[in-house]
Formats: C-alpha cells, sequence, structure tokens
C-alpha cells in the first residue's frame, strides 16, 4: 500500500522525550504513514529508542548520521527522504493527538486546491505532559486570498507551531527550506504563504512541550542548534532573522505589485514590533549587556 504521508522526526540526543513522541506516531489512526527518522550522531539513549521502535514497525525507517550536521541539515534531510505527496516534521519532544495526520488529509481534500499547509490547534504542555495553555488559535487559518494579508496574520500572531502542519511536500520543496537562522520556522512559514493558502484542523490535535532543555529556551545558543562548531558570536540572530523573511519574499517569483506589499508587511508586522530583539543583536556586538539585563544581574 501506497503511504499518503511522511513524518519526519529529527532528533539529537532527545531520550527523554522520544518514546512519547514516537508512541504518539506510531498510533496516528491514518493507516497510510511512512516514519522517517534522522538521528543526527546522538550520544545517548536515542539510537537504542529508535532501533528497537524500527524493529517492531515497518513503516519506521531509521536513518543515523555519523556526526552532528546541525539541526537545521537535519529538518531539510528529512524532506528530502520523503516519499509521499505530504510531510510532517515531529519534534522528538511534541506529541500528536491519533487524528492529526487523518484530520489534516481530509481538510486538505476540503480545501481550495492551492492549499498549501494544513495544521490543527495547539495546547501547550510541560516538561511531565501536562497542559499548561490554550493557545487563542481558533481564528488561525491564515487563508486569506493574498500573501501579504496572510503573513501578517501568522506573523503578528508570532504563530510559530503551525510550522509542524501537514505540508504539501512539493510545494515545501520549492522553498529555500530551513535557513540557518534564528526564527527559520517564521522564515518558512513567509515563503509557503508567498504560495499559497494555509488551513485549519478545528480540533486540539497537537500538543507543543514547553520544557528548559529545548534550544529554543538558551538565548544565543539557539545559533550553535544551527552549527555546532560555528561561534555565535557577532550571528545578529534577531537582525538575520528579519533579513531572510525579506529574502524570502524578494525570491518568491510574486507579481511585482503583491511581493511589494508582502516586503512592506515584514517590517510592520515582525521587525518594529519586535524591536528590542534587533536591539539586543547591537549590545551583543558591542560586547555588552542591554539595560535591563544589567538591572536583573545587579539585584
Amino acid at each position: 500500500m501506497t503511504s499518503r504521508a511522511t513524518v519526519g522526526i529529527p532528533v539529537y540526543n532527545g531520550e527523554r522525550y522520544l518514546s512519547a513522541a514516537l508512541d504518539s506516531v506510531r498510533a496516528q489512526d491514518e493507516p497510510d504513514i511512512e516514519i522517517v527518522i534522522s538521528d543526527n550522531a546522538s550520544t545517548d539513549g536515542t539510537e537504542a529508542i529508535c532501533r528497537a521502535a524500527a524493529a517492531e514497525d515497518p513503516r519506521i525507517r531509521y536513518h543515523r548520521q555519523e556526526v552532528n550536521r546541525g539541526g537545521a541539515w537535519n529538518f531539510n534531510h528529512l524532506v528530502e527522504l520523503a516519499t509521499t505527496p505530504y510531510f510532517t516534521w515531529a519534534a522528538a519532544d511534541d506529541i500528536r493527538r491519533p487524528a492529526f495526520v487523518r484530520r489534516c488529509l481530509e481538510v486538505f481534500a476540503a480545501a481550495d486546491p492551492a492549499t498549501v499547509l494544513v495544521y490543527p490547534r495547539t495546547r501547550i504542555i510541560d516538561a511531565e505532559g501536562r497542559i499548561i495553555e490554550d493557545l487563542n488559535d481558533a481564528d488561525l487559518a491564515c487563508d486569506e486570498p493574498t500573501p501579504h494579508q496572510r503573513m501578517r496574520h501568522f506573523l503578528t500572531a508570532q504563530a510559530a507551531h503551525i510550522f509542524y502542519g501537514l505540508h504539501r511536500t512539493e510545494v515545501l520543496r520549492s522553498t529555500r527550506g530551513i535557513r540557518p537562522v534564528v526564527g527559520n520556522d517564521m522564515v518558512l512559514l513567509t515563503e509557503l504563504a508567498c504560495r499559497g493558502p494555509f488551513a485549519l484542523v478545528p480540533e486540539q490535535l497537537f500538543l507543543q512541550r514547553r520544557h528548559a532543555e529545548q534550544f529554543s529556551a538558551q538565548g544565543q545558543a539557539q545559533v550553535a542548534w544551527h552549527a555546532p562548531q560555528a561561534s555565535v558570536r557577532f550571528a545578529f540572530p534577531h537582525t538575520r532573522v528579519s533579513v531572510e523573511l525579506l529574502r524570502g519574499v524578494a525570491d518568491s517569483g510574486l507579481p511585482v505589485g503583491e511581493r511589494l506589499r508582502a516586503l512592506a508587511t515584514v517590517p510592520t508586522a515582525w521587525t518594529l514590533p519586535r524591536w528590542r530583539g534587533p536591539a539586543a543583536d547591537v549590545w551583543a556586538a558591542l560586547g555588552r549587556q542591554p539595560r535591563s539585563q544589567r538591572a536583573v544581574v545587579r539585584a
């Protein structure tokens, strides 16, 4: 039987939550899926967990890298390995309800044929799996008729979690993929919004975990996630994401008028409302701390 969707699991030293994440993917009630794991040379118990699961489940393909080539490479590599029309990334610490893939496929079938991404509503869980937040995402369809309207919707909402929805594989491959920049999820979503509308599954089928060990909670150490051997000093992570958002629009092939409107959306919906990030980049380049952080240190 030919699979309809690929669930790609990028992982590096994810043993703490990996078994639960894998179980949630294996429990999907959509039977026609393939599960592809790319292990970025983990040094903990990740390999043993993955090999045991692959031995039990013929849908799983396990790929282990000889060296850690960075998180961005690992995410992009999984898209290359996919063999189905639809694709979703499953982080090694998140949970999906059993209906996740099936409902996304059903919404794709009923949606505008130009739709490029479908995602369910999301709840936030903590390290122990307890629900700690319901996201206010009931109106987050981002199905507006123009790219700049779709961009403004999710950029203003800071809705990075929709990145983990179900993508049309061929459209995903038409983008520049995961860029080596903090905020790469928003950059990719921007490129996708330039290609077509999104759609929302009304059920809460995605549980995104927040915990102290995830890279997004580690300040400038986030940069090392992309390139483990690179220096993060002078990386200007917040400034670079705005630049990449603009580049994504510029390279999208949109008609000139709509491209200009989309370019104008980046500073108004993203950069200016988050001016403290670029300001922090400047302070970091000067080897100084922002005034607010110095006050915390003195306290």
